[in-house]
């Protein structure tokens, strides 16, 4: 009758090289270490549990091993409108705002999806038409304000 000696991985202490392969969740004690850069400059100290994007507009794009973060208004364009792209595709400073928009899906406008507590939702689009069908629905304490910049006096 043969032996076979098994080794919990909790028993596993010191590095891993050559690689390593586990089927299931991992979890770490003290998190994983996670690198986060801002254009090319690591600002992380040290392990990352979370990621946390807050505000609206914010998305993220897995892109080989890198994670690329959008933040809203966040570059370029004062953070007014549509960000124009230099040809290279990277932000310029200048920016534009569209006439006129749809709104093409149902909006709950609420203390969820528009900010937790009384705050203003608002457009730039002097124009904002609501596609036959779809539903906006502006919460308590929320108020709408279209035209933010009164773009449609000029």
């Amino acid at each position: 009758m043969s032996r076979t000696k098994v080794q919990l991985v909790s028993d596993i202490v010191g590095n891993v090289s050559g690689g390593a392969s586990f089927t299931g969740i991992v979890t770490a004690a003290g998190g994983f270490n996670l690198g986060i850069s801002s254009a090319g400059t690591s600002i992380t100290s040290g392990p990352v549990k979370t990621l946390n994007f807050v505000g609206t507009g914010n998305t993220f794009a897995v892109s080989g091993t890198s994670v690329d973060i959008s933040i809203s208004g966040g570059s370029g364009g004062g953070g007014i409108g549509t960000v124009i792209k230099y040809a290279d595709n990277t932000n310029s400073p200048f920016s534009f705002v569209d006439v006129e928009m749809t709104v093409t899906s149902n909006l709950d406008l609420n203390t969820t999806s528009a900010g937790a507590s009384n705050s203003y939702i608002v457009a730039v689009a002097p124009n904002v038409t609501i596609a036959s069908g779809v539903g906006v629905t502006v919460g308590t304490g929320k108020t709408m304000v279209i035209d933010v910049l009164n773009l449609g006096d000029l």
